[in-house]
């Protein structure tokens, strides 16, 4: 697998998804780089960067709330009207 860093050309990606920027929608385009991530708008100069550290604490973030939120609900299907239930 070849490692990001040996790259000799910088990498862009025009993603599916869109946001709204003055009144139209925008694809949003990724910039990769070994160091940061950039995100901005087609069109757009603005640029959001992010280390790499960041989208990864990010991510886990995002799961664990998921997971979290899975368990809440597992616990609430298993009660009914108030009373627990045991299998």
């Amino acid at each position: 697998m070849t490692k990001l860093s040996e790259r000799k050309t910088q990498l862009n990606q025009i993603t599916n998804g869109t946001a709204r920027y003055r009144g139209h929608e925008r694809p949003i385009v990724i910039e990769v780089t070994p160091e940061i991530l950039k995100l901005r708008l087609l069109g757009t100069r603005t640029r959001f960067e992010l280390s790499w550290r960041g989208v990864y604490d990010y991510a886990a973030q995002v799961a664990a709330n998921r997971e979290r939120e899975r368990r809440k609900a597992e616990r609430s299907a298993k009660r009914v009207g108030g009373v627990r239930v045991h299998p």
